[in-house]
Formats: C-alpha cells, sequence, structure tokens
C-alpha cells in the first residue's frame, strides 16, 4: 500500500520554487546582481542594462500603486502587499526604492475601474520581468528576475 500523497497549496509550491532559486543563486555568486565598477570610458554591461530596465518599470509600477491608493483610500489596504513585494524586489537588484522622477498616470476616477488599471499594469510588469529574464546573460540575474515576474503574476492571480 502507497503512503497518502501530500498535497502542498500551489502558493507554497511557488514560495518554495522563489526561495530555493534565490539561495541557489544566492550560493553560487552574485556577479549577475552587482555589475563590476565600470570605468567611464567602458561601455555598460548588457546585464547592467537589463538589471537597469526592471528598476525602472518596478519603481513605475510602485508610484503608479502610490498614486492610486492616494486617490483611492479604500484601495490602500489590497495595495499595501503590493508594495512590499516591489520593495524586496528592488532590494534584490540593489535599488533603494526612491522613485525620484518617476510620474505615475493620473488613477481613474472610480476606485474599482483604478483597481482594474493597477491589475493590467501589475500583469504588464510580470511580462516585463519575464521578458528581461529572458534577456539577462547572468544565470543567477535570470532566475532572480523569473521569480520577480511570478511572484508578481501569482499576486494578480489571487
Amino acid at each position: 500500500m502507497l503512503p497518502p500523497r501530500l498535497t502542498l497549496p500551489r502558493r507554497h509550491a511557488m514560495a518554495a520554487v522563489v526561495v530555493g532559486s534565490l539561495a541557489l543563486g544566492a550560493c553560487e555568486s552574485d556577479r549577475g546582481l552587482r555589475p563590476p565598477v565600470e570605468s567611464p570610458t567602458t561601455a555598460p554591461l548588457p546585464d547592467a542594462e537589463v538589471v537597469t530596465s526592471a528598476r525602472e518599470s518596478i519603481l513605475l509600477m510602485v508610484a503608479t500603486l502610490e498614486r492610486a491608493g492616494a486617490e483611492h483610500p479604500g484601495l490602500a489596504v489590497q495595495i499595501g502587499p503590493w508594495l512590499e513585494m516591489h520593495a524586496a524586489h528592488l532590494a534584490v537588484l540593489g535599488a533603494d526604492g526612491s522613485d525620484d522622477g518617476v510620474v505615475a498616470p493620473v488613477p481613474p476616477a472610480k476606485a474599482a475601474a483604478a483597481r482594474r488599471r493597477v491589475l493590467a499594469a501589475e500583469r504588464r510588469l510580470a511580462a516585463d520581468l519575464g521578458d528581461a529574464a529572458g534577456r539577462a546573460s547572468s544565470g543567477d540575474l535570470a532566475r532572480a528576475l523569473a521569480s520577480m515576474s511570478a511572484a508578481v503574476h501569482q499576486r494578480v492571480v489571487a
């Protein structure tokens, strides 16, 4: 007789994959996450461009969430966990989370429409992070970006 099969909720399985990927990446090397110091005469490394693009996308999403939450206080509670997740992603990418110069779009007047727009923007961010993972030269960076994409997508679906 076979022992009963353990079932693992999808969220726990995804979390294990994300944590495992990040832990493996941290054990191997963090070269892909921190580009080497460059002299002013060298061209930017391809992964540095990927990281910069990912940071900009996340910073725009943070500004969008903050503005939607300010305009619609009822959404602020729902937006809080997303902001925490994006702050964690920015920390992995080496950004301090400041969004100086990022201008968020004006949210719709109705909270329901603003929520739909935020969800659409989060879906675009998940796609952008997935695309960035495909462009990354470093396996560590690709895994981190893919994990971020999965986390954003999971939060949107949940």
